[in-house]
């Protein structure tokens, strides 16, 4: 699979499915008062140029078709009300059609029922009662139609040969508008789907800022509110790893997260063990927090070289800043000009700031499935604190895969899209009332040019409100066949920090013996160690304490201490 398998699929899904289309419009393009999602394994770019371009083939079409019912009416209104009672015969006959089919089976249940005295349940009752009164409601619309094109030739006093001809003229105009679409619309799909790189040449203004806040250091997270704190004890039993509370914004599920960070005292490795912890700490920190993280970012670069056939794929390091909505100042200066090296190292060094760096690594399974892993490192109270996360994106949704499958992008797709259209034409000419839209997506994308991001406002929220990205992950429950390799990247990355940090330390001439063991309970405990329900049977806590056999346990389950 492709690496930028997650881009295309996002790029065919703003032509799939209007809704996802309408978001990325109105929530990302046009919305300037909020920062954009992180992008993780995909480039927001060609998914909005791609969303505008299918909003266009539409809203043409609907242009075309109004244009075609405002002509008709100025110059023949009886042709024109015939081409409308055509569509609606079209969708009232379609609707009559399947009533009929549900009704059927329903009657004849219904007659065997009475026949062998049986029970009826009352759903059942109401079901027939339903589509019978569907039914005959189409029949009755369907002959209103068929009966509509002589009177309205009657009344106006229209020959019906030429009103049939004229309506036939309109029809067919239609259908052009409507196929056409669905060819261009498919055309669209494939050059997408064939091409190099997706990313335009050119950038718009609006699209520009959306590149440079999809990759800004700086990430602005909400901090829960206390009411969604109490639902989350109600609902989650206190989930410590609720995704919603989550600031890592964009990268998914929370999979994973030391609770609590790992931390150990630094303490000199000289002396015996008669020398005491104030010999062997010192009052200035043996090193800074920005060294560890050069350190790390370099001994996991490795993971990801060009040269070693075991590469991970879509490898990549980047400082993240994290910093909560409330504590944004009213201009910052990080939206005018990114912070250089020298202000990261700052940040990093300062472990009672604003902002929070982690030092964020990522790979890609399969172009779609994203691990995530975020490091903080922090020294404060003459001790090391290691902050632990992960997360992960799963793939995105099916029917977005559309053009993977055989003979769905070639030119035998693009006729079979253009009948497709036909098929639901009477819906396809309805759908011309969301040209009552444009005006407000077309008003947007202007508005959207100006930043409104650099003007400060009171009180202003500039946090991003939805990644698409997440939006589009199938849920983590649903991605059963993906967790293995997720989490098994996960300990590969996590495993690999943990060493380079160890031999960091080690370099320091500092003692690492707590740190190797705490290290080594870490990656033997697993997954299962992530929060949530901690089941203990059988288990004895503290000093003298004992186990009191229960007698409703089996005799092969003393001792154990599951997990959930």
């Amino acid at each position: 699979m492709r690496e930028d398998a997650a881009t295309r699929h996002l790029c065919a899904g703003v032509y799939l499915d209007p809704a996802f289309r309408r978001v990325v419009l109105r929530q990302v393009h046009n919305d300037t008062t909020r920062m954009v999602a992180p992008s993780y394994g995909f480039d927001l770019v060609p998914v909005v140029r791609h969303a505008w371009k299918s909003w266009g083939l539409e809203m043409g079409q609907h242009v075309c078709v109004l244009a075609v019912f405002g002509t008709g009416f100025m110059v023949n209104p009886p042709a024109i009300l015939a081409v409308a009672s055509g569509l609606g015969l079209w969708h009232l006959s379609r609707l009559m059609v399947r009533s009929a089919v549900a009704v059927l089976p329903l009657r004849s249940k219904e007659a065997m029922d009475r026949l062998l005295w049986r029970t009826r349940w009352r759903r059942e009752s109401d079901e027939l009662r339903q589509q019978t009164r569907l039914l005959q409601l189409s029949g009755v619309g369907c002959g209103a139609l068929i009966a509509a094109p002589p009177l309205i030739a009657g009344i106006s006093q229209t020959s019906l040969d030429e009103m049939a001809t004229a309506a036939l003229l309109f029809t067919l105009l239609i259908v052009l508008a409507v196929a056409g679409r669905g060819a261009i619309h498919q055309l669209c799909l494939n050059r997408m789907h064939g091409t190099g790189p997706l990313r335009p040449r050119k950038l718009t203004r609006r699209e520009q800022t959306i590149n440079d806040q999809q990759s800004h250091p700086y990430v602005v997270y909400r901090r829960p509110l206390p009411q969604e704190t109490e639902k989350s004890k109600e609902d989650l039993d206190f989930d410590l790893l609720d995704s919603k509370t989550s600031p890592f914004i964009g990268s998914g599920k929370l999979i994973h997260r030391w609770i609590p960070p790992l931390t150990i005292q630094l303490l000199s490795s000289e002396g015996g063990p008669d020398t005491s912890m104030e010999e062997r700490e010192r009052m200035a920190p043996p090193f800074k927090a920005r060294e560890l993280v050069a350190h790390l970012k370099e001994a996991m670069g490795a993971m990801g070289d060009v040269s070693d056939p075991t590469r991970l794929r879509g490898f990549d390091r980047n400082d993240r800043l994290y910093i909560a909505e409330a504590d944004v100042p009213p201009d910052p200066e990080w939206l005018r000009e990114r912070p250089d090296r020298d202000d990261i190292g700052r940040i990093v060094d300062d472990p009672h700031g604003i902002a929070h760096h982690f030092l964020e690594i990522r790979t890609s399974v399969t172009g779609e499935v994203m691990t995530t892993v975020f490091l903080r490192v922090s020294i404060k109270g003459r001790a090391l604190s290691l902050d632990f996360a992960a997360c992960a994106l799963t793939r995105t949704p099916a029917e977005y895969h559309l053009l993977n499958a055989f003979k769905e992008n070639d030119r035998s797709a693009v006729l079979r899209s253009a009948f497709r259209g036909l098929r639901n034409l009477p819906a396809g000419v309805a759908e011309v009332r969301n040209l009552v839209e444009a005006p407000s997506f077309l008003i947007g994308a202007a508005l959207a040019r100006r930043n409104r991001l650099l003007v400060p406002r009171r009180g202003a929220a500039i946090g991003a409100q939805l990644s698409i990205r997440e939006e589009k992950s199938v849920p983590w429950n649903q991605a059963q066949l993906d967790k293995a390799t997720i989490y098994d990247y996960m300990k590969l990355i996590e495993q690999r920090l943990l060493k380079a940090a160890e031999e960091f330390l080690e370099l320091k001439k500092l003692d690492t013996s707590a740190f190797n063991k705490k290290a080594t309970s870490i990656v033997n405990m697993g997954v299962l160690s992530m929060g949530g329900k901690i089941e203990m049977k059988q288990s004895a806590v503290g000093a003298n304490a004992q186990v009191r056999p229960d007698t409703r346990e089996s005799d092969d389950s003393h001792g154990d201490s599951p997990m959930e």
